[in-house]
């Protein structure tokens, strides 16, 4: 029997194979089409490596000396296309024993054969069991010190011991098939380890959908588990991870209801990442929703998160499934979701994972006014702060006008000087090596500017940025007695900065700039309320700034569209839909300026025969080639070469008379030509060719441009009538054409 390099498709998350091909033995490759084999064939023969051709399909073998597979599996790699790599199939047989029936049942593609023997490590982690789990606590978000339960997070160990975060795990897993293997072994580490600590509360518990084959049969271990170690199943709560796009959603239906008629609970994991969260929602009706961590994330002062996960909370209240808010780190989130109705709270403001689950977590109260003996100074501080809110509120009015970038800076730092009276404000941006420059600048009159200044400091990663990035502010009311270094003093000295204050600009964690007051003539005491308001306006200015960028990068998606919607994604020139939106708006431009206007239609000569000869593969090759030749052919920029169907290219030829539209068709012919791609079962000759129609006409009102294609598709029915390979010019006016 044969020892295999993939895992078996039989009780997949039960096995996990060892990886053989380090050792000697015999390599079996079988290729989709006689094109693929061609090119492998080739790379075996300049390597001067010996193989044995199998004529019942596609396919080779050859003997490997230890570890020689793999290496011949990663030249494969960059040889083939990635379709080639998904759909040749490989066998490793260790030894020289011949394959046996059995063996076919392993046999999987290049593309998995390659990955899988990347994954030693992560093989060697499974077959020890080297796999821990840790416990995060979920509270009632109303009372944070009620402990409600358990996720379970799973970690591995490498050989000494160490953590290995499921990050890694999960990449590498997914990508060498080992996700039944991994999700197996977390479940039972999670029950296993969670009775060890006999808490109370319920255990949720990640799966993955597609891991599991039958439902019955690959869980039964784990409901065997879960009865041995004595948790009830109404405290077991499986989450389906939603950003795992579900390929058959019947099947996830099945496998959640084998959890539902045994008892156990399910919930939605991520709610707001991934793939078609409302429609699953829908589908799915789970007992829980968890709240993705990226939507939590300053959830209380972005507008499109806020708006978001009100809408979410809204939904799931009417329909009576619970919330599970993930990744809450400070109390404005915490206060923001309880005013909302979230029912229970997870993150590192509560806890982190630990591997001994905790049994006390702290409890927060919600934020609130208290009332004191001295109503005037809280009714002061109102009234400050409703100030402040409505400053803030103009002032991003003004800065949200634009979502040109540069027009925001400009706005930020004009509004910014003028409410605080400083002399100079400016923005500071900084490039990936942590150097930067003055990117945007807001003067008063008499002061210097400092527009463009560069600085780099390669100190400032290790000395500032981690201060920075943790949204801390700077205040100095004068640097001459701010105990700072002497250079550094003589610095802002040059730069005639008195006292200073700056706030970060963070785009998620990313320091993206620093928003910066001078004050040029005298020091200055920078007041609490100052720094809060300057903050408070930073954080507007960096949402204005994620904005804007965002609306850059939908331009850019937009272009990338509008170019997709009208490229042949074979060929990459333009496409059908291209080809008539042109033609039609060229005839009309002619039609006004009474301007000749040329068309040519190109045949690949007996293409099908060279498809059914050489496999589409190569196929799709000689089409791309062929485009690529006739595009060097045209001269101006407003010709467009298209495909027009199948194996037949259009030339739009605007202001080309019928000399100048035949001199492209031979240009064409000569560039075919010199592409000398064999084809040795052409009735034409021994290399591909094409036939060509060319027809040229003045538009007219009366007119339309089916008038031109017409007869370009008749010369072109003449030149193959003619034998192929030639140029037929039609006249527009009469049926009769002329060959050229």
């Amino acid at each position: 029997m044969s020892q295999i390099c993939p895992i078996s498709k039989t009780c997949a998350c039960r096995n996990v194979a060892r990886c053989w091909t380090k050792e000697a033995g015999r390599l079996f490759l079988w290729f989709p089409v006689s094109h693929t084999l061609k090119k492998v064939t080739s790379y075996l023969e300049q390597s001067a490596l010996k193989y044995e051709l199998m004529h019942e399909r596609p396919g080779l073998s050859l003997d490997c000396r230890p570890g020689q597979s793999q290496e011949i599996a990663r030249n494969l790699a960059q040889l083939l296309a990635p379709r080639e790599l998904k759909e040749t199939q490989v066998l490793f047989i260790r030894g020289t024993i011949q394959p046996q029936l059995q063996d076919f049942s392993d046999i999987v593609s290049l593309q998995r054969f390659i990955k899988f023997n990347q994954s030693d490590w992560l093989v060697e982690m499974l077959a020890t069991e080297r796999f821990t789990s840790y416990f995060q606590p979920i509270v009632s978000i109303n009372d944070t010190s009620q402990i409600f339960g358990y996720e379970s997070l799973l970690r591995g160990l490498d050989e000494e011991g160490n953590l290995v975060l499921p990050g890694t795990i999960l990449e590498l897993a997914t990508e060498a098939g080992l996700i039944p293997q991994i999700d197996q072994v977390a479940r039972l580490s999670t029950i296993t380890q969670f009775s060890r600590y006999q808490v109370s509360g319920h255990i949720f518990i990640n799966f993955a959908p597609t891991s599991l084959y039958d439902p019955a049969f690959c869980l039964h271990s784990t409901v065997e588990a879960i009865d041995a170690a004595g948790i009830s199943h109404e405290r077991v709560v499986f989450e389906v991870v939603e950003s795992d796009k579900p390929q058959d959603l019947d099947h996830l239906k099945a496998v959640l209801q084998y959890y539902r008629d045994a008892g156990f609970l399910v919930a939605l994991d991520d709610l707001g990442s991934g793939y078609s969260s409302l429609n699953l929602l829908h589908q799915l009706r789970p007992d829980f929703i968890k709240l993705d961590m990226e939507l939590i994330r300053d959830v209380h002062k972005n507008l499109y998160k806020a708006l978001i996960t009100e809408k979410l909370l809204e939904i799931t209240q009417k329909l009576n499934i619970q919330t599970v808010a993930e990744g809450i780190e400070c109390i404005e989130e915490l206060n923001w979701l309880r005013e909302r109705g979230a029912t229970l709270a997870q993150g590192y403001l509560i806890a982190k994972p630990s591997a001994v689950p905790v049994t006390t977590t702290p409890h927060f109260d919600p934020i609130a006014l208290i009332a004191s003996a001295n109503c005037q100074l809280v009714e002061q501080q109102v009234q400050h702060q409703s100030e402040s809110e409505r400053i803030v509120a103009a002032v991003t009015q003004r800065i949200r006008q634009s979502l040109e970038l540069d027009e925001i800076l400009q706005i930020t730092v004009d509004e910014v000087r003028q409410l605080f009276d400083v002399d100079r404000v400016v923005i500071y941006q900084f490039k990936p090596d942590w150097s930067g420059l003055v990117a945007v600048e807001s003067l008063a009159q008499g002061c210097m500017s400092i527009l463009g200044f560069h600085v780099m400091d390669t100190c400032f990663k290790s000395t500032r940025a981690t201060y920075y990035q943790q949204g801390n502010t700077r205040a100095i009311e004068d640097v001459e007695n701010a105990g700072l270094s002497l250079c550094h003093i003589e610095l802002l000295q040059s730069l005639q900065i008195r006292a200073n204050l700056v706030v970060p600009i963070l785009q998620q964690e990313r320091l993206w700039g620093l928003l910066i007051a001078h004050q040029c003539r005298h020091p200055r005491q920078w007041q609490q309320s100052e720094i809060n308001l300057f903050n408070q306006l930073a954080g507007q200015a960096a949402i204005a700034i994620q904005q804007s960028e965002l609306y850059r990068q939908l331009q850019q998606a937009n272009q990338e569209l509008q170019r997709l919607a009208c490229s042949d994604g074979l060929t990459q020139v333009a496409n059908r839909r291209c080809f008539d939106d042109t033609l039609n708006a060229e005839w009309q431009r002619l039609a006004r300026e009474q301007g000749s206007l040329s068309l040519i239609l190109c045949d690949v000569d007996y293409f099908k025969l060279y498809n059914d000869t050489h496999g589409h593969l190569a196929g799709d090759d000689a089409l791309r080639q062929v485009a690529k030749a006739i595009s060097q052919s045209v001269k101006h920029p407003t010709d467009l070469v298209a495909r027009y169907g199948g194996e037949e290219f259009a030339v739009i030829l605007p202001n080309t008379d019928v000399e100048g539209a035949i001199a492209v068709a031979r240009d064409i012919q000569t560039n075919v030509s010199g592409l000398k791609m064999l084809y040795p079962h052409s009735q034409v000759g021994e290399f591909i060719t094409l036939s060509l129609g060319v027809a040229t006409i003045t538009p007219r009102s009366q007119l339309s441009p089916a008038t031109l294609i017409a007869a370009a598709d008749q010369g072109l029915y003449q030149a193959k009538a003619q034998g192929r390979n030639c140029v037929m010019q039609m006249d527009c006016e009469s049926p009769k054409g002329d060959g050229k």
